[in-house]
């Protein structure tokens, strides 16, 4: 009867929340079923199917998130994913309360569940998932979760106490903090990396947040490295190195169209050398490396659940962009907005490593605001390159509560100030950039968290984009 009831009241207030325009009702329908029925989560969980599957870690959850259900779903498998973002537990149990009916079952295979990487110790003891996805590790919101180091140590321990002995342990193998979690024990890992010369960097940025070796604190040294502390790594003390891939990304060519052409290799249960029988081609509709990661992640996961290459494949060039992630916004002038989103130094870098490498310089809209929800500290944006936008971009528009910081910081880059412009109101602000842009044509539009849904969310009311909580195909 209590289960009954939880789910009962969860649904009716995701409903009066979604009626009222209050949101999507993405959190609170599970705190409210939460306190009728404490253990609520656990069992929505065990109804399951198959099982759930935990997508941790900084940067690229989401979308890796879209990827891996688009994979399941052409393998012929019903997913439910918390398509919001919302991802701490009150959001997750609100997850598992939509696919669930009133007898506390869910008709599913598998619940598909993006957490954030300071509240994987609240997700996998009653969540119990058979996988767990770890794409990487930076510094983000220092304000709110302290140094790097102590976000890998909780999650290491949540991974040593709560993972179940035989889960999937999918790690990135060209982040070392992330490899190291295979050493707590838990799990049964399997490691995807990349290995592209091309597209590699010849020194570190300065958003690198891991320089030494998780187990003995040697300096690291790095033949290649992909963005901050990732690349081929290696402890010259005590002989660690990063781990041989059971999922390699041979190569990633990215197109005039902005598209990505890759090519990824899986490793032969045998030993064998890897051949071209064992390789998996795709063009992925979203640019650049890191994008090329959250794949090789899908990739790596999905294989090892047991689907076919040829699913993978399909799943990986149908994904198109998640909300606010290089998400494309036909605007009525007839030009384009691309929205993408950036909260910390290694996501700033890499978006702007895209933007450097995209061609003809644009027009750029930047937002930078200190909600809670994005980190009240905005000093992050000194640790990122924003010196690769000096003559990549063309005149650029600062906005958010923040405006005055970016536009000192774009000056300390090097951009000439003639050209940059500071319209506080997000519309405003994008609606002055699109003006900049010519007929046709398109913008950069990089804002960080509470900006990108304040300017969705007016967009939505433009009848431009899908409310945030919506599923983007």
């Amino acid at each position: 009867m209590r289960v009954t009831l939880a789910i009962l009241l969860g649904k009716l207030v995701g409903w009066l929340s979604r009626a009222t325009g209050r949101g999507g009702g993405t959190s609170l329908p599970g705190r409210v079923a939460l306190r009728v029925c404490p253990g609520l989560d656990a069992r929505l969980a065990a109804s399951l199917r198959r099982g759930v599957i935990v997508v941790t870690g900084t940067n690229g959850k989401t979308t890796t998130c879209k990827m891996v259900a688009a994979i399941l779903r052409r393998a012929g498998f019903q997913v439910v994913r918390n398509v919001s973002g919302a991802n701490l537990r009150q959001g997750l149990t609100t997850t598992l309360l939509a696919g669930a009916g009133l007898g506390g079952r869910i008709d599913a295979d598998y619940a598909l569940l993006e957490v954030d990487e300071a509240a994987v110790a609240h997700a996998l003891r009653p969540l119990r998932p058979i996988a767990l996805l770890v794409s990487n590790l930076f510094r983000d919101q220092l304000d709110r979760y302290g140094e790097l180091s102590t976000t890998a140590q909780r999650l290491a321990e949540s991974i040593a106490a709560d993972l179940p002995d035989d889960a999937l342990l999918v790690l990135n193998a060209d982040d070392p903090l992330v490899a190291s979690l295979a050493d707590m024990g838990s799990g049964r890992p399997v490691f995807y990396g990349i290995d592209c010369v091309a597209r590699g960097l010849t020194e570190a940025d300065h958003a690198s947040d891991s320089h030494e070796c998780p187990g003995c604190g040697t300096p690291l040294t790095y033949q290649i490295r992909y963005g901050a502390h990732l690349g081929l790594w290696r402890c010259e003390g005590c002989g660690r190195s990063r781990p041989s891939p059971d999922l390699t990304v041979a190569e990633a060519a990215l197109q005039a169209d902005l598209t990505e052409r890759v090519r990824l290799v899986a490793a032969r249960a045998d030993g064998a050398s890897a051949t071209s029988a064992d390789a998996l081609e795709a063009s992925l509709k979203l640019p650049g490396l890191y994008n090329v990661a959250n794949a090789a992640a899908a990739a790596a996961l999905t294989l090892a659940l047991g689907v076919d290459p040829p699913r993978v494949r399909e799943g990986l060039e149908s994904t198109s962009a998640a909300f606010g992630r290089l998400e494309r916004v036909g605007m009525p002038d007839g030009k384009t907005a691309v929205l993408m989103l950036v909260k910390n130094p290694a996501g700033l870098n890499e978006v702007t490593r895209l933007i450097a490498e995209s061609g003809e310089p644009r027009p750029a809209m930047i937002a930078l605001t200190d909600e809670i929800a994005d980190g009240r500290d905005v000093s992050w944006i000194w640790d990122a390159d924003l010196e690769r936008l000096d003559g990549r971009v063309g005149r650029v528009v600062v906005s958010g509560v923040r405006a005055h910081d970016m536009a000192l910081r774009l000056k300390y880059a090097g951009m000439d100030m003639g050209s940059v412009e500071i319209i506080a109101d997000t519309r405003a602000a994008l609606a002055r950039a699109l003006d900049l842009a010519p007929a046709g044509s398109q913008v950069y539009v990089l804002p960080t968290y509470t900006a990108m849904l304040d300017l969705r969310a007016r967009l939505h009311a433009e009848g431009l984009v899908p409310a945030f909580w919506e599923e983007l195909e």
